[in-house]
């Protein structure tokens, strides 16, 4: 009689995952919508004030009239130079075809921040950050003439700065939490991006780079950083793919819109040069320090490599002529709305209190670097003098 002793059986061990938070419901859609408008009522107003006031040449350059004037002049010209002038494409018919012009552009750019602002706010409040950290943070990214600047004077810029933040947020989630839903999200945002603001070919360059820094949900398996990254940059490779095709089957150059749109200027590389040696370089320089020390109060170390990034992305993008001459606030506001996008609840009251100083300080910061650019400047004097009279 022979007695068989069973094998023991390894069952292989399921990835560990890190829990989901829950999020917080979402208050009512009338009630969504009700803080939207209160939140854009002071840009649209803003926007009306500046309709028939006098200009100066340095205005005239801004991002709307700069975009308009692009997009008329490849329009007008037939469809084939359209093709390969045109680059974004939806920028460029949004502002050839939306009414009023330039006037009109600044109005959908205060819905747009006023939107932007209550979402803003409402991930915050979802993630169960505390409502006078939601407060601050809110008061210092809109209460200030950089982000009504970038808004109501650059749609392109500020739709492609908010899409990137909308995508971060989701990108978090994603990376950390397992949320695959945010992932595709995060990955149709970024490709939005780079329709709508040529700067979307660095914030989709930015993403791929940070977030296999990020930590993920599932640890132990292979490959699953690399596949994070392709979820992620899937769409935008595919839309600039389609672009380089039917720029290479229509004109016989794949690259006939990009080499439009980037080109390198001495004195672009020159205005940067000297900004590391002025006042208004130290402002910058205190924003990405601020975003460090954000990042490491929230426990959050992979963030640092997205600030650096993103700052190393926004002069590379200027000195390539990505962001119009006649800019301001692209780099603060951007730095801000991804703080407020990817900000975790605070885990001890301390640390609260800490980045809420932290907040608090980026008020005076933003208000003196709007008083170190000269187009903005000249923007608020328009202002006043069209509320004067």
């Amino acid at each position: 009689m022979t007695v068989s002793v069973p094998r023991r059986i390894v069952v292989p061990t399921p990835a560990r995952s890190v829990p989901r938070a829950a999020l917080r419901p979402l208050p009512a859609t009338t009630t969504r919508w009700l803080l939207r408008a209160a939140f854009a009522l002071p840009y649209v107003t803003v926007a009306l004030l500046t309709v028939g006031a006098a200009t100066t040449p340095q205005l005239a350059a801004t991002g709307n009239q700069a975009t308009l004037d692009r997009a008329t002049a490849a329009l007008d010209g037939g469809v084939v130079q359209a093709i390969g002038q045109l680059y974004p494409l939806l920028s460029g018919v949004l502002l050839r075809f939306l009414p009023f012009g330039v006037h009109g552009a600044a109005v959908l750019g205060g819905v747009a921040a006023g939107v932007f602002l209550q979402v803003l706010a409402q991930a915050m409040l979802r993630r169960g950050v505390r409502m006078r950290k939601v407060v601050v943070f809110t008061v210092a990214l809109g209460a200030n003439p950089l982000y009504a600047f970038v808004a109501l004077n650059d749609l392109q810029a500020f739709l492609g700065i908010a899409l990137f933040a909308v995508a971060l947020t989701d990108m978090v989630r994603f990376s950390s939490y397992g949320d695959t839903q945010a992932g595709f999200r995060a990955g149709l945002s970024l490709m939005l991006s780079t329709l709508l603001d040529p700067m979307g070919l660095v914030y989709v360059v930015v993403a791929a780079v940070t977030v296999p820094l990020l930590e993920v949900a599932r640890q132990g398996q292979h490959g699953l950083r690399r596949a994070n990254t392709m979820v992620l940059v899937f769409p935008s490779v595919a839309v600039l793919g389609s672009v380089a095709v039917l720029d290479l089957l229509v004109l016989r150059d794949p690259f006939a819109a990009l080499r439009r749109t980037v080109s390198l200027d001495t004195q672009r590389l020159a205005v940067l040069d000297h900004l590391f040696t002025s006042f208004d370089g130290l402002l910058l320089g205190a924003m990405v320090l601020a975003g460090c020390l954000l990042a490491l109060l929230v426990h959050r170390p992979g963030a640092i490599a997205i600030v650096f990034a993103l700052f190393a992305g926004i002069l590379a993008g200027y000195a390539i002529g990505l962001i119009p001459a006649a800019t301001a606030g692209n780099t603060f506001v951007t730095m801000l709305a991804v703080a407020v996008a990817i900000l975790p609840r605070a885990t001890t009251r301390t640390t609260s209190m800490l980045i809420t100083v932290l907040a608090a300080l980026q008020i005076p910061l933003a208000w003196a670097a709007a008083f170190q650019r000269e187009v903005v400047l000249e923007w608020m004097h328009v202002l006043v003098a069209a509320v004067a009279s």
